[in-house]
Formats: structure tokens, C-alpha cells, sequence
């Protein structure tokens, strides 16, 4: 009898165990379901701004989850056609957008103009190589940085900017050449080259680190237009939308986006 009443003390207890570890897991899972998830393929150029406004986004919609890569625009078009992954695309220049279109990649009625970018001479803290206009880059022997012109969009812009005032062929041989714009920037302010050809939101971004010297409009190749849309390949529409107006706004209206040089 005493055995009889243990064992069902100890299956009474399992029994309440496993009750309590079924109700424990159908929570979980009826909380993750309720969580959207949203992946944003960004240019090294609006990933600052992209960090903050996620936090922001985030804060206000805790049911949200927003993660994001970041990568020379040509790549991350390279990665979506390979892939087939992705909610939200944003291009370094309208051109990319543009093949984005043609490609069926995105939902044209959502694609919009998130900020423009001005290229300048981003140089060290100090200017320590005296670089003060582009004349400079041809009479002094300094490196410069520049991105991919293969892959992206501002790589592609500094070679258009130096052909178009004619000394690529002057100074193409002491161009250094990164994948990207982010790790341009990063090299410039460590003093790694002693100038770099990137957009001007480059500098707040490493303000104390880095000066900029703004050239002659009659100089510049043009202004780039950075675009956003979504992804066709997004399996949560209606959240992707409303990041993208959110994303929109908050590079129009925010104190970050303003003191940071973002001109939406």
C-alpha cells in the first residue's frame, strides 16, 4: 500500500510537470508567433541612421524585431537575387534602385527618396597632408581612399568625379581601392590614407575623427539620390510598409538626422 501511494504521488508529479512544461511552451511559441521580424539590406552610408531609427521604431512597437546588412549596394542587390531573403532595400543611389525595378526586385509604388548625398574629400582630423582642393590630390603624394567603383555606388562616383575634372589619369595609381564605403571611412579616420572620396555624411559620422573639404558644385559629378522600397521577396508587407514610412519620416524630421548632414 505505502508503494502503491508513492507511485502515484511521484505520477501525480510528473504529470504536473509535464502540464507545466506544455503551458510554458505554448507560451513561448504564442509569443514569438506574435513577433514580426524584418530584415533591411542598407549602404554603409545610412546604417547610422538606420541604428538609431530601429531603436526608435522598436520602442514603440515592442512586438517588432528589426535586423539589418549592410554592404556595398551592388553586393546586397547580388545577395536578394541569390537568396530570395529580404523585406526592405535600400540603394546608395538611384541607379541601383533603378535595376532594382527592372529586375522585379522590389514593389515600385513603394520605392521613395530617403536622403541625398554630396561626395567630398574626407580627410584625418587635422588634415595632416594639407589636402585642401583636388588639384591637391594630383600635386601631393598622397593615398586615396576610395570604395568598389564594381559594386558601390559611391565608388563608382569618385571615379565619375575624377574623370570628370580630368586627373584620373593622374592619380589613379595611388588610389586604394575597399569594398565598401564603411570601410573607407574607417580607414580615412585612422589615418590609413590621407584622404578619401565619400559622401559628406561620412564625416559626422566619424566627426571627431576625421575634417571634410567640401568642393565646387561646377566640380561634382552629381548629387546621389538614396532610395528605399520593399522587397518582393518580404513575407510581412504591411510591417515593411510601415517601417519604410517610418524610416522616411524619421530621416525628414529627427534632431539625429539633421545634426548627422541626412537631407531628406
Amino acid at each position: 500500500m505505502k508503494y502503491e501511494l508513492k507511485a502515484r504521488a511521484i505520477s501525480r508529479t510528473a504529470m504536473l510537470l509535464f502540464i507545466v512544461l506544455t503551458v510554458a511552451i505554448l507560451a513561448g511559441y504564442m509569443y514569438s508567433s506574435r513577433i514580426s521580424s524584418i530584415m533591411v539590406y542598407t549602404p554603409p552610408t545610412i546604417q547610422p541612421l538606420l541604428e538609431v531609427a530601429i531603436g526608435e521604431y522598436e520602442r514603440v512597437n515592442p512586438n517588432v524585431r528589426i535586423q539589418f546588412i549592410a554592404g556595398a549596394t551592388g553586393a546586397l542587390l547580388a545577395r536578394v537575387e541569390m537568396t530570395g531573403t529580404g523585406d526592405i532595400l535600400i540603394t546608395a543611389d538611384h541607379e541601383y534602385m533603378v535595376k532594382a525595378m527592372e529586375r522585379g526586385l522590389v514593389y515600385n509604388d513603394t520605392v521613395r527618396v530617403l536622403s541625398y548625398a554630396i561626395i567630398a574629400l574626407i580627410v584625418p582630423k587635422g588634415n595632416p597632408a594639407g589636402v585642401k582642393s583636388l588639384d591637391d590630390l594630383v600635386v601631393k603624394n598622397v593615398r586615396i581612399g576610395i570604395a568598389d567603383p564594381k559594386t558601390a555606388p559611391f565608388g563608382r562616383m569618385a571615379v565619375e568625379l575624377l574623370v570628370k575634372n580630368g586627373i584620373y589619369d593622374m592619380v589613379r595609381e595611388r588610389l586604394v581601392v575597399y569594398s565598401d564605403v564603411g570601410q573607407v571611412a574607417r580607414q580615412v579616420s585612422l589615418g590609413l590614407v590621407d584622404v578619401a572620396l565619400l559622401p559628406h555624411v561620412i564625416h559626422y559620422v566619424y566627426e571627431k575623427d576625421t575634417d571634410i573639404v567640401w568642393l565646387n558644385a561646377s566640380q561634382l559629378p552629381r548629387v546621389s539620390c538614396q532610395m528605399v522600397a520593399v522587397l518582393r521577396t518580404t513575407k510581412n508587407y504591411g510591417e515593411a510598409v510601415r517601417f519604410l514610412d517610418f524610416l522616411v519620416e524619421f530621416t525628414t524630421s529627427s534632431e539625429y538626422a539633421a545634426r548627422r548632414g541626412y537631407v531628406g
